[in-house]
């Protein structure tokens, strides 16, 4: 008798040009082939679905079964993954994996289990960094009133919010039109998004704040796992974690290129030991407050990664 077959549906903001696309293109490889064509999944780039709330949402409706989306899109439906993306809590990607790839990672997906959603693979964005049009960022000051595009994300509109700028969350495909149009000023994302999605085309300056990575999630329905039977259950988990080694690797070798690309583009500034300092000290201030959005389980989670990092 044949067995049976599932096919799948994967909604993505990436393109085939980017780490994302290529690791999901991956992850939908891996799972045919680990399978033995039990397992198909076709992918949804470029928003095509709708926006990463969108996406997200239909995760939860089971209209789509997987999902690559930034973290801060999935804090409405957990707010304990804020506890990820707070301003310089991380001192290098290396520290990030190490926790999310263990029981810090473990805390967050049961966090969304409620939503019906869990998390198969956490990838690298890389270090975000601020772009705008008016100036180079050299001191605390030239960020003040820069109408910035921030993660949709209470933490992160606050921390810019003490900085002096003016937060402007929107969705990621709102974005290059709001700056080719001047609704914003800048706006704060990695190499691996301000090259391959042409933000240099909108924006002057790119200072190297390095305030956060906010991981990149691949998400999984539980409705859409629970149709397989329990080997390719196992299978699932395999291709994502392949997937994930994948696009961690790749990113992590692209940076020097993107940084080159971006170079050739638009004016690039390391922002002084001073006034990175001055940032963390702000950063330190709005942890606090964020606590009460996060939850007790995402401020635990917090306090357990800055005491290990202070061992």
């Amino acid at each position: 008798m044949a067995q049976e077959t599932f096919e799948f549906r994967l909604a993505s903001f990436a393109n085939d040009g980017d780490s994302f696309g290529q690791a999901q293109s991956k992850f939908a490889e891996e799972l045919e082939t680990r399978s033995d064509g039990r397992i198909k999944v076709s992918i949804f780039n470029n928003n095509s679905l709708g926006s990463n709330r969108e996406a997200i949402e239909m995760a939860t409706m089971n209209s789509v079964d997987f999902v690559v989306t930034g973290v801060s899109h999935a804090t409405r439906y957990a707010p304990a993954l804020d506890a990820v993306m707070l301003p310089y809590l991380w001192d290098n990607r290396e520290d990030m994996f190490e926790a999310l790839d263990g029981e810090t990672g473990d805390r967050l997906d049961a966090t969304l289990e409620s939503q019906g959603l869990s998390i198969i693979g956490w990838w690298d964005n890389g270090f975000r960094h601020v772009s705008n049009n008016r100036q180079p960022i050299i001191q605390p000051a030239d960020i003040q009133g820069l109408k910035l595009r921030t993660l949709p994300s209470a933490v992160q509109v606050e921390f810019f919010r003490q900085l002096g700028a003016i937060p402007t969350p929107m969705d990621f495909s709102e974005l290059l039109p709001a700056l080719r149009q001047g609704i914003i000023d800048g706006q704060e994302n990695p190499p691996a998004v301000v090259y391959p999605y042409q933000i240099y085309e909108a924006q002057k300056y790119y200072s190297l704040t390095g305030h956060v990575n906010e991981p990149m999630l691949l998400l999984a329905s539980d409705a859409a796992i629970a149709r397989l039977p329990d080997d390719l259950k196992t299978v699932v988990d395999e291709a994502a974690a392949s997937a994930s080694e994948f696009q961690r690797q790749l990113n992590d070798e692209r940076t020097e290129e993107l940084m080159a690309n971006i170079r050739a583009e638009m004016e690039v500034n390391e922002v002084p030991e001073e006034t990175l300092a001055a940032f963390r000290e702000v950063a330190v201030s709005v942890y606090e407050a964020a606590y009460a959005g996060m939850g007790p389980e995402g401020e635990a989670i917090v306090r357990a990664i800055l005491e290990k990092r202070s061992q």
